[in-house]
């Protein structure tokens, strides 16, 4: 699990700085990925107190009104008298008035003055155009031809309203949207214009106005008159650090203030979502719900797709519902505020991505085959509709379609490939043992797949002295599983036991030489440096947790463990007709002496004292020396209990401290001593198999001392 842990960190690492690549330099996510959000969570319900009064197809009919923008002031000022009657909290113009009309700018600013709560746009000439952009001659759109970053500092200064208007009105703000060319859909929009003096867009101008309306925030703004400049100047101090005003009811309103110029909108649907009333139909008076409401005035189709001017893309846009006009986009971008909800990342995307990429080679590096390619599918499913919950709920936007389109099959590329040269490896090592050991047998040639081929005529004599490190094991109770279930019955509950417990050896660079019914011998060859002892003991720990977990089975196979070290011989031995290749010699021997010694302790692996001579990292503890059957000098055993770790250490320390110096006793012939420190190890830590058997052996011993005593435990059988 460790291994796979590393190499998913390594791989998940890799996959994310090219996917970062792509997420800042493309606009697969922030095109493609936010707009399959925006389908795939539909229509949101908008705030019901604003409305889109449209100076539409059907108003120009009606009232005789075309492209001459300046005509409609006369009309303006009936509509905001009648807006006026019915308790409009505030009128917002996405119009600019910037050329003046003689016969109708008087009556227009008198009903825009009388109102007191109309708000107009404001015109932004850009430096590097050629064109006078704030002219009636030239109407701008709502559309900026520049990217974010070049917008900034692309402006040349504002264009006001006739002077009539600008003396009548409660604000002005400029208004505008971010445009790219290779990303046409309209995602984000502008709040402050830092290049502007900090100017606020006129949304956020409108925003504050209404919460000062509602008296939401008395204390924050000025009683009176425009909050544009009021607006401006929190941000410079804000942004400069200077903000020396901490009331709490400037929290939320800060939030929006110091935040940065863009934020991405939440579109509550395709065009027409946000309620949308024809301006001829208002003007004749057939509307009377408006009270309360804040109006937006602007140029909108209502029965006909609209043309390019002053439409645009948006995430629902497509043939039927057409593209969004300004107004609209302007009204979404207040609701977005009033509801203080926008399109935001939870966690930088970057971190999103690393983990997706991490978690789906967790999923392949522990499912093998197509379980790996179906688990990770599910997985990416489970986190596509994550995305669009917390997206629907909350606004929250997690990448999609890098991880879906890219991470998912580089992952699974990589994994394959990591797999792949983990096999060669193996492969390699297989190889190298048969040719060291098995000389008899040879590569093909040397670029085979590692198909092997005999050679008719050997010079050797099969065989081989290595030195190395020897793993036993033993299934407790065998002969009384065996005797209870059929030939076929035991041979599917071995295929499956020999399986669980010859994964950690290959896991750990060992070689299986032998299985035997109810044994296995294993070895780490031709070295005896630390790693390879460290190798063993792992691997060890690891059978002993397999052991544990497949016992979970209606059919448990207690399992006990040995390992020893010395000389070997790995080679062939005939049979008849048959060879066999096997490792031979006294150290097979006594591992498999030393894991029968686990049934006399009550211990499940243990070891020859050799084993962990420089091992640090490996908890264990020596539980005295014994003569074992056939052997003419003791050995002194280890039980091998686990990984090193603080937590471990801090648990043990005690129990092993008062194990050595009840054994010490025991070893020095003080044997009334002796079971009393191991009734109180018994006592105070609970069952203890080598503290049981010296206890009950010291109590033997001071009734019939044993001759010539030497700190020797004789065993008398396997």
């Amino acid at each position: 699990m460790l291994k796979n842990f590393g190499r998913c960190l390594i791989i998940a690492f890799s996959i994310t700085v090219s996917a970062s690549i792509i997420y800042f330099s493309s606009h697969l996510e922030s095109g493609f990925g936010l707009d399959l959000l925006f389908q795939s969570r539909g229509v949101r319900t908008p705030p019901n107190n604003i409305v889109i009064i449209a100076m539409d197809e059907h108003s120009q009919t009606r009232l005789g009104l075309w492209q001459d923008l300046t005509r409609w002031r006369g009309y303006h000022a009936m509509l905001i008298q009648q807006l006026k009657r019915q308790g409009a909290a505030l009128i917002i113009f996405d119009l600019q008035f910037l050329e003046e009309h003689p016969g109708q700018d008087d009556i227009f600013a008198d009903a825009v003055k009388s109102s007191g709560n109309v708000l107009v746009t404001l015109c932004t000439q850009k430096q590097n155009s050629a064109l006078d952009e704030c002219s009636e001659n030239n109407k701008p759109s709502n559309l900026s031809n520049y990217g974010i970053q070049q917008e900034a500092s692309g402006f040349k200064g504002i264009n006001y309203p006739v002077k009539l208007l600008s003396d009548a009105i409660l604000d002005a703000a400029p208004f505008f949207l971010p445009y790219d060319a290779k990303n046409p859909t309209i995602h984000e929009a502008w709040l402050f214009v830092d290049a502007l003096d900090f100017t606020p867009t006129l949304p956020v101008t409108a925003w504050a106005h209404y919460l000062r309306n509602k008296a939401l925030y008395p204390y924050s703004f000025p009683q009176h008159g425009q909050l544009s400049q009021w607006l401006a100047m929190q941000r410079k101090n804000c942004l400069n650090d200077e903000n020396s005003n901490n009331n709490d009811t400037l929290n939320d309103l800060l939030t929006v203030i110091c935040s940065s110029e863009t934020v991405y909108l939440d579109f509550y649907g395709p065009p027409k979502t946000i309620r949308m009333e024809s301006y001829s139909d208002v003007y004749d008076g057939k509307i009377n719900d408006l009270s309360g409401k804040v109006i937006f005035i602007g140029k909108a189709n209502r029965k006909y797709l609209p043309s390019q001017k002053d439409y645009f893309q948006m995430p629902f846009s497509d043939t039927y519902t057409g593209n969004m006009a300004g107004v609209e986009i302007m009204a979404t971008e207040f609701a977005n505020l009033l509801e203080k909800r926008f399109v935001i990342s939870p966690l930088p995307p970057i971190v999103l991505l690393f983990f997706y990429s991490f978690f789906i080679c967790l999923i392949l590096t522990n499912l093998a085959n197509i379980y790996g390619i179906a688990a990770s599918l599910a997985g990416s499913a489970v986190y596509l509709l994550a995305a669009v919950w917390l997206f629907s709920a909350k606004a929250y936007w997690l990448p999609v379609a890098i991880p879906i389109l890219y991470q998912l099959p580089m992952t699974w590329l990589a994994t394959l490939l990591w797999s792949r040269q983990d096999l060669l490896s193996e492969r390699k090592r297989i190889m190298a043992f048969a040719r060291r050991v098995f000389p008899r047998w040879a590569p093909v040639n040397p670029i085979s797949s590692g198909l092997l081929f005999e050679i008719e005529n050997p010079t050797t004599d099969f065989q081989r002295d290595i030195g190395g490190i020897c793993l036993a094991t033993d299934i407790e109770g065998y002969t009384t599983v065996a005797a209870q279930h059929t030939a076929h019955e035991m041979w599917q509950l071995l295929s499956s036991y020999y399986q669980v417990l010859g994964r950690p050896v290959s896991t750990h660079k060992g070689i299986i030489t032998d299985v035997a019914g109810d044994s296995m011998i294993a070895i780490w060859m031709d070295s005896l440096s630390i790693k390879q002892k460290l190798e063993a003991c792992l691997a060890a720990l690891e059978m002993a947790q397999a052991v544990e977990d497949f016992n979970t089975s209606p059919i448990p196979l207690p399992t006990r463990i040995g390992l020893h070290s010395g000389d070997m011989t790995l080679g062939r031995i005939d049979a008849g007709e048959a060879s066999h290749y096997r490792a031979i010699g006294d150290t097979v021997n006594t591992a498999s002496r030393i894991q029968g010694v686990n049934k006399y302790l009550g211990t499940q692996i243990l070891a020859s004292a050799c084993i962990v001579n420089g091992l640090s990292n490996i908890i264990y503890r020596p539980v005295g020396k014994f003569l074992l059957i056939g052997k003419n000098e003791p050995l002194e055993l280890v039980e091998i209990i686990g990984v090193a770790s603080e937590s471990i250490k801090q648990r043990l320390t005690a129990i092993n401290d008062s194990f050595a110096v009840a054994l010490y006793t025991f070893q020095q012939g003080h044997w009334q001593d002796a079971a009393e420190l191991f009734q109180i190890q018994l006592n105070s830590y609970g069952q203890d198999g080598p503290a049981r058997f010296y206890l009950n052996l010291a109590l033997n011993y001071k009734l019939n001392p044993p001759v010539n005593w030497r700190g020797v435990v004789a065993l008398e059988a396997k």
